[in-house]
């Protein structure tokens, strides 16, 4: 009897194991789309912030070195921040581009970086 019940469990154990691994076989594709898709809306929209502010602390270096030349004022420290704000937000701009353009082009490679970074 014991024989009989202990068998009928581990059928039932792996009926559900087969029916899991089935339904997860079904769903991966999908799975690794949605992995996809999150990533090139995630960088698209770092791209677009980092484009915003490359733009506004450009802007504000070329309106701030004309005024400082108009008034002719000697210390350039807001000038150097600006100017360095700037830079910053160029090289994240790059970055992000890279990022999105790696996306793009070789998601199979993007996937398993994902991946490997979950690990």
């Amino acid at each position: 009897m014991n024989k009989e019940l202990l068998n009928e469990n581990l059928n039932q154990i792996l009926e559900g194991l087969k029916t899991a691994i089935h339904t997860a076989n079904a769903e991966l594709p999908a799975i690794l789309e949605e992995i996809v898709r999150w990533g090139m809306i995630k960088y698209s929209a770092f791209l677009l912030i980092s484009l915003v502010c490359m733009l506004l602390f450009v802007r504000l270096t070329i309106y701030l070195h004309k005024q400082f030349k108009k008034f002719e004022y000697e210390d350039p420290t807001v000038i150097v921040y600006a100017a360095f704000a700037s830079l910053i937000s160029i090289i994240f701009f790059i970055y992000n581009l890279i990022k999105l353009l790696f996306v793009f082009i070789t998601p199979k490679l993007y996937i398993i970086n994902y991946l490997k970074d979950l690990i």
